[in-house]
Formats: structure tokens, C-alpha cells, sequence
């Protein structure tokens, strides 16, 4: 018996040993001239571990106190630097573009976009299809003040439907989604899709329940890719993937559409201006990325990218009016007095209505729907700020640590429109509030996302009072941290005025 417990120790005392020299050797081999790094760094695990059951922007915060405008993390054995402050950002993003333009490769990138689209490529072919993208949509007013009854439209549509609840609670996330989303079909589809078409609603749902997916495992995944294949799919990965083919189907069926119609020398939408890009190419020794698949994902880039920013902005400033109703009826007496309630809120009215596009800005900078951007990677290796990135790394642009910054916002917790107002109440618009990014990759669709929200955002306001359900707690005010930010799903009663 007393061998047994002896040959048990023994064991347990050369297990530990083999742990704790294994830790050594791993946190020894660690490089020392990259940006620092919070301890310990696992074997296999990296500091993933400190993530778990965390506010993930708030524990950057926390790192930033600690370690400055830059630090490293290390997920699994990948290398991620963080780029904190405004300064910092704007020296990577603005005077070093050409070396911090690149996305990483994983998952996301390689598997589920296959290299193709504007938003996860890279290089010659992500420059050429972003020149293209961005030509195409000017071509049909993107951003433009030509634009404006595109949105007016399906501006009023969702007072319609908002009208349809009577006054009664509802989730005000699938109409609010659909009625952006048909802003931007207009241009990539050539067509506006009605609130009962069931196959436009279903798609819809489709990719909100896919973006859950993906937000939630694809940093696992992206770490251990073999997490896709693991028993019983515990990440959703097989069922994302079925969801991702589902989706891509939906696509290529309007591509289908679209070529069994197409006509040379008329362009109706993005997709027709593609389809002649890729006939005019086709016969040159050029490298050819004008493909069906690489259509498809920047109709997936375009129309995701052109709902979300939108929908979920509206999202919280829905939420905020329950919490702040003073805001909302700053809001209304402004539109009353400038606009009145005989005619639309038009884009002219903007520079009179400087609470509302104030309390627009607040929004964007409390709750930016990408508050750590989309990931970069470094082109090739550089020496940034004194330390070494090497080529391929993962760089997350925390545009929280900005829009956050209280030596840059004074009170940045608090929500408070006036920030963005002088003392004549113009507004004041500081070079700080970067909610879309900058640089090389900001987001194609800014212009179009603040023409939207101060549009639809105008509208409602003049239209209804947005209550709490009544005898019920107030919805919470914090978001859930996925591919996007977005506040938890919630109540709302549209009381006409």
C-alpha cells in the first residue's frame, strides 16, 4: 500500500515538474521586443483564459492603464497587438496605411469569405475591388444628397409599420433591420423587397443568426481551427458553415437572376455594372478577380455592411430615448420648431437641427457598432513605436479607447448629447470621434450611415414618442460584443403624436 502512495506521489510530483517546465520553457521563448504583454501566457491557451466571463472592452481599458497605447495578447500561440489613443491609431492607420491595410488569415477570411469580397482581402485584389465598389456605388448616388428619397421611402414605411403596433410593445429589431437593409438593396439588387416577402425575411434571419454564430466562436476558431471539426459541433461551426451556403445561395440566385436578364450598355444596379466589368476583362492577360465568387461577397460586404451600421445605430438610440426621455423630447422640440409636422424632415434641415445630429454623434461614440474595428494585419514586418510586429500579426484598432477617452471626452460614461454642441449650439465635431474608423479601410459606407440614421432617426422622432412598456424594469444598457456591438434585443412602445 505504501508503494502505491509512493509510486501516486511520484507521479504527481513528475506531472507538476513537467507542467511548471513546460510553462518555463514556453514563457522563455516569448519574444521581448514586441509590445507588452499581460503574465502568465499558457502553453496552448495563451491569455485566452483571461477573457473568460469578461466586458472584453472594459478589460482593455484595463490594459491600457496598465501597459500604454500598445500591449500585445496572446490567443492560443497567435500574436494580437491592441493600438490604443487617438495618436497611436492615427501614426498606424494614417502615416504607416500601406503596412497596417492587410486582414488576418484565418477562419473568417480564408474559409468563410474564400479570400474574396472588399471588407476580408487583401493586397492588389482588395484595392482593386474596393476602387471598383466605391466607383459603382457613386454611379447611383451613394452618399450623395441624390439619395435622399431612397431613404425618405423606406423612411415612411417604417412609420407604417411602426403605426401597425397601436401603441402596443414590440421588438423593434426586424423591422427596423429590414427597412435599412432595403436602403441598400436598392443600389446592390436594383429592388426594394417587401416587409411580407417571406424568402427576403427568412434570408434576413439567416444572416442575424449566422453573425451570432460567428461572433461567438470564430476568435475560438480562429485560434484552433480543429475546434470546426470537434464532436457534437459545441461552436456551431458545422451549422455556420450550412448557414454561410444557405446565404451564398440566396446571392447567387440574384446573380442568376441578374445574368439571365443583363443587357449590355444598361446598368440597373451593382450587380449589372460587375457582370460588364468582368465581360470587358475577360479577354485581357490580366490577373481576373472580376469572378462569380468574389461578386457574391461583396454583394455579402456591401449588403451586411450597408444593414448593420444603420439598424443597430437606430437600435440604441431607440433605447436611449427609454432611458433618457428628456433627449427624446429635445429632440422632437427642435424637429416641431424647424421642420413642423406638415412635411418630411429633409437633409436641408440638418444644419438647424443640431441637437438631433448631436445625440446621433453621441450614439455613434458611446456605442459604435465596431468599437475594436475590423482586424488588421501587418503587410510585412516593422518596427512601430519601438517594437517589433512581425509580418502576418493580428492588430485590433481599439476605437473604444477614443471615443472613451476621458482625457479626450472629460466624462465619457455619461451620455450626454451637449458635448457636441458650442455655446451658440452648433455643432462641434472634435477629430477624435472616429466611430467608422480611418485610414485606408474606413468603412466605404459613411456617408450613407449618417445620411440614413439623421433621416430615419428624424422621421420617427416627429412621428411617435417611444415609451417603456409599462410596470416593466428598463431595458439594459449594455451591448453585446460580437462581429458587431449591438444592444440586447427589447421592448418598445411607438406612441403616435
Amino acid at each position: 500500500m505504501f508503494e502505491v502512495l509512493l509510486y501516486s506521489v511520484n507521479v504527481t510530483t513528475a506531472f507538476v515538474f513537467f507542467l511548471v517546465f513546460l510553462m518555463v520553457y514556453y514563457i522563455t521563448k516569448l519574444p521581448t521586443d514586441i509590445p507588452p504583454f499581460p503574465k502568465p501566457v499558457l502553453p496552448i491557451f495563451g491569455n485566452l483564459l483571461s477573457l473568460v466571463n469578461k466586458d472584453v472592452l472594459e478589460y482593455f481599458r484595463k490594459l491600457r492603464n496598465e501597459y500604454g497605447d500598445m500591449y500585445s495578447f496572446y490567443m492560443g500561440s497567435q500574436l494580437m497587438i491592441v493600438i490604443n489613443g487617438y495618436s497611436a491609431i492615427k501614426e498606424a492607420l494614417i502615416q504607416n496605411g500601406r503596412f497596417f491595410s492587410d486582414r488576418p488569415k484565418n477562419f473568417q477570411t480564408e474559409t468563410l469569405a474564400e479570400n474574396s469580397g472588399i471588407i476580408f482581402t487583401s493586397g492588389a485584389k482588395w484595392k482593386e475591388q474596393r476602387r471598383f465598389a466605391v466607383n459603382a456605388l457613386q454611379e447611383f448616388g451613394f452618399g450623395r444628397p441624390s439619395f435622399e428619397q431612397n431613404i425618405l421611402e423606406e423612411a415612411q414605411e417604417l412609420v407604417k409599420i411602426f403605426e401597425e403596433q397601436n401603441g402596443q410593445p414590440f421588438q423593434p429589431k426586424s423591422i427596423v433591420n429590414t427597412c435599412v437593409a432595403n436602403v441598400i438593396s436598392q443600389i446592390v439588387f436594383g429592388k426594394r423587397f417587401k416587409h411580407t416577402d417571406a424568402n427576403f425575411t427568412d434570408f434576413l434571419d439567416r444572416l442575424d443568426i449566422a453573425a451570432t454564430f460567428l461572433g461567438n466562436a470564430s476568435v475560438l476558431v480562429n485560434c484552433f481551427p480543429f475546434l470546426q471539426y470537434f464532436p457534437g459541433d459545441p461552436l456551431k461551426m458545422r451549422l455556420l458553415k450550412k448557414l454561410s451556403e444557405n446565404i451564398r445561395m440566396w446571392y447567387e440566385s440574384r446573380v442568376h437572376e441578374h445574368k439571365n436578364t443583363y443587357k449590355k450598355g444598361t446598368a440597373r444596379d451593382f450587380i449589372d455594372l460587375f457582370l460588364a466589368e468582368a465581360i470587358a476583362r475577360q479577354e485581357t492577360n490580366k490577373p481576373f478577380t472580376f469572378t462569380d465568387v468574389q461578386l457574391c461577397n461583396s454583394l455579402a460586404d456591401l449588403f451586411g455592411g450597408g444593414t448593420e451600421t444603420t439598424a443597430t445605430s437606430l437600435r440604441w438610440i431607440l433605447l436611449q430615448f427609454l432611458h433618457f426621455p428628456e433627449i427624446q423630447n429635445k429632440c422632437f422640440k427642435e424637429i416641431d420648431q424647424v421642420v413642423g409636422r406638415e412635411r418630411l424632415p429633409q437633409l436641408k434641415d440638418k444644419e438647424h437641427l443640431s441637437y438631433l445630429e448631436a445625440t446621433i454623434m453621441e450614439i455613434l461614440r458611446v456605442y459604435p457598432v465596431a468599437p475594436l474595428a475590423v482586424p488588421h494585419a501587418v503587410s510585412k514586418e516593422i518596427i512601430f513605436r519601438g517594437y517589433r510586429i512581425p509580418q502576418g500579426t493580428t492588430v485590433l484598432v481599439n476605437l473604444d479607447s477614443v471615443l472613451r477617452d476621458p482625457s479626450i471626452f472629460g466624462d465619457p460614461d455619461v451620455f450626454r448629447p451637449e458635448r457636441f454642441l458650442d455655446a451658440d449650439g452648433h455643432i462641434t465635431k472634435p477629430q477624435e470621434h472616429i466611430p467608422f474608423s480611418m485610414g485606408r479601410r474606413v468603412c466605404i459606407g459613411e456617408s450613407v450611415a449618417r445620411m440614413e440614421l439623421f433621416l430615419f432617426l428624424a422621421t420617427l422622432v416627429q412621428k411617435f414618442e417611444f415609451l417603456p412598456v409599462e410596470g416593466d424594469q428598463l431595458p439594459t444598457r449594455k451591448g453585446i460584443l460580437g462581429l458587431t456591438y449591438s444592444p440586447v434585443p427589447f421592448l418598445i412602445r411607438a406612441v403616435r403624436r
